[in-house]
């Protein structure tokens, strides 16, 4: 299963979240302090946790307390839900549930889960019936005739109602009709997923298939010291979560509980040093910060006396770091505390790594990491972690949101005031919809990643704005995907904010780095980039105009659609219904559809339409605008130095 969505009411400082499509690879999650991001995680993790004592919702804590008393006098608390999870069943999922059930799932059939303050897990099944009578529509005790007929129905009542049909036809016809009670039942079968409450063994099945959550964060932390003979007499429901991953690293040598204290102490001690060693070669291959490190365990013990007068011997596991680059030992917890967060979660996680099933969890993982340990960390997560598990990690450091995905980005905001306290905290994927202050750490992370790949990179492409930046990059995947010819790689697209700021930008940084300038109007007709080039700090090749590819004046990026295709993504953005009739002159579109509406539009909504529900248009692209975007990326490449066709 994969988690798809995660919606939060009545929790903390929730009244209602919305609902929050989750990434199936990594979803980073924006804001600032106490705007909900662990309240959100921690909702999350108690609806299946991985230590299955942690189940943390709790009336008394976590129920809002503005509303507490009044909603005690409407309803019985035990029974809200304040974390509800949707999941995509895969098709392992759905070979699971057949069975059991011997009704064939569609793909498509979700599981929706729910953890009341109770404590009790509902679970439900979400199925496309009309997918589902597809299903059903093709099974093989049904003949070719039969299927295809079958094929027209859109639900399941339609269905049985048209195999009656047939049955009656044929006895009446030869007084012998084909014996479909089989099919007629399963069917039956079938229909009560849709109306009727899961059984205790589907929703038991279900609740094993559902993804273990494993949460970590700061407090998870090892110590520099650990008393072993506490922590093994010790049930893991009273566990501390520092104590937990203590534990997690002892059984990490294999050995489990009273084992670990038998008489060969010290050769469990050097289990348990190889085991840290192996845990030491994953961490430095992401921590680059200083690998002139090596872990050493040392084993004491100490004789005490209970109030029993009994004599109890204390076995104690001292954590030490040897730093070679200074020729000292040091104590683990004197380490910087984003080495101790990172070696600490390596050896939590070995617990679950091998498990397919386990959603990752992550609270505020950069707090104590420098900006460069920050990118090793997003290294860590893309090329580890997000492989076999989806990841959820709060941020609200620009060094740990990954430019080249903000579509993953969630943006977390408490809304409340003392005067609406209801409100609560607000969950968005529209970066258009959020204050200022919580869109920080994506402008710092989009600043920060520009002025890398400009200095650093090799080879700039300014443009006007950032519509033309999504226009750009969407269309470039694309026609690569349909092999065709696509924006050479090589490119870094910097959107500066405007043709009059593109000459400043220049003047500034020309001399120092690689740049073609794309514009939207002819570029001899404007005069302060042609003063660039007459001084030598911009090559006339390397000056593209987008009306060299349409052949109309003052044409922009969104000319190179036709009007009908771009009036859709605006229709789609704005929530519209304008028509390409609606409109005067031959202009630009953005003009025209300016000229209608008396004022200007934000041009960049319509692109994020495009970029986050990239099939449906793409897939209706007429050919004359797949090949004029063609055409401006053969111009761009042409730019290059050695320029090759990119097909």
């Amino acid at each position: 299963m994969k988690l798809k969505e995660a919606q939060v009411r009545l929790y903390r400082n929730f009244v209602d979240s919305s609902s929050v499509p989750i990434d199936e690879a990594v979803t980073c999650l924006v804001g600032k302090n106490e705007s909900g991001k662990t309240a959100f995680l921690e909702a999350l993790y108690s609806l299946k946790p991985a230590y299955e004592s942690q189940v943390r919702v709790n009336i008394t804590i976590d129920y809002p307390r503005w509303r507490k008393v009044r909603d005690e006098r409407q309803m019985h608390l035990e029974e809200v839900a304040p974390i509800e999870a949707t999941f995509s069943l895969e098709d392992r999922d759905l070979a699971e549930l057949c069975k059991l059930s011997s009704v064939p799932l569609p793909l498509g059939s979700e599981l929706v889960a729910e953890r009341t303050y109770g404590g009790t897990l509902a679970l439900k099944l979400s199925i496309p019936e009309e997918q589902l009578v597809g299903v059903l529509g093709q099974l093989e005790c049904l003949d070719d005739s039969l299927r295809q007929r079958a094929s027209q129905c859109r639900t399941i009542d339609e269905l049985l109602s048209f195999v009656a049909d047939q049955v009656r036809t044929e006895d009446k016809r030869t007084k012998r009709g084909r014996d479909l009670s089989e099919f007629q039942s399963l069917a039956k079968t079938a229909k009560k997923f849709l109306t009727d409450p899961l059984s205790e063994e589907l929703s038991n099945r279900l609740a094993d298939l559902m993804p273990t959550f494993f949460y970590f964060s700061d407090y998870s932390r090892l110590k520099g010291r650990m008393d072993l003979t506490d922590l093994l007499s010790k049930p893991s429901e009273k566990m501390e979560d520092d104590e937990l991953t203590a534990l997690a690293l002892l059984h990490l040598v294999g050995v489990k509980g009273p084992e670990f204290m038998e008489s060969d102490f010290e050769v469990r001690i050097a289990e348990l040093e190889a085991a840290a060693n192996e845990v030491t070669r994953q961490v430095f291959e992401y921590w680059t910060q200083n690998k002139d490190l090596i872990v050493d365990l040392k084993g004491d013990s100490e004789l005490t006396q209970t109030p029993q007068e009994q004599k109890v011997v204390h076995r104690f596991v001292d954590i030490r770091l040897n730093d070679l680059r200074h020729q000292m030992t040091t104590n683990f917890e004197t380490r910087s505390s984003g080495f101790q967060w990172f070696f600490s979660f390596i050896v939590a996680f070995s617990e679950f790594e091998d498990d397919p099933d386990v959603i990752i969890l992550l609270d505020e993982p950069g707090l104590g990491l420098h900006a460069r340990a920050q990118a090793d960390f997003l290294r860590f997560i893309e090329e580890r972690l997000s492989l076999k598990s989806q990841v959820l990690y709060t941020s609200h450091s620009p060094f740990t949101v990954n430019p080249k995905h903000l579509e993953r980005v969630r943006l977390f905001e408490d809304l409340s005031s003392r005067k609406e306290p209801d409100i609560g905290a607000k969950i968005s994927t529209d970066v258009l919809a959020v204050r200022k202050d919580t869109l920080f750490p994506l402008q710092a992370a989009l600043g920060y990643d520009l002025a890398q790949n400009l200095f650093v990179g090799g080879f700039n492409l300014i443009v006007e704005g950032p519509s033309d930046f999504v226009f750009l990059t969407v269309l470039s995947e694309h026609l690569e995907s349909q092999k065709c010819t696509f924006l050479d790689p090589r490119f870094t697209i910097a959107p500066v904010g405007g043709a009059d700021k593109i000459p400043t930008f220049i003047a500034l940084l020309g001399a120092h780095v690689d740049v073609t300038v794309l514009v939207d109007e002819e570029p001899s007709q404007n005069q302060r980039l042609q003063d660039m080039v007459d001084k030598g700090l911009l090559a006339s090749q390397r000056l593209v105009g987008v009306s060299q590819v349409t052949q109309m004046p003052g044409s922009s990026m969104e000319d190179l659609f036709t009007p009908g295709e771009y009036i859709r993504l605006y229709n789609e953005a704005f929530g519209e219904s304008l028509r390409v009739a609606d409109l005067t002159g031959s202009d630009s579109i953005t003009r025209r559809i300016e000229r209608h509406r008396g004022s200007q539009f934000n041009h960049l909504r319509p692109a994020v339409v495009l970029l986050r529900n990239r099939d449906p248009h793409l897939n209706r692209l007429s050919e004359g605008t797949l090949k004029r975007y063609e055409r401006l990326f053969e111009l761009l490449n042409g730019t290059l130095p050695q320029a090759s066709a990119m097909a």
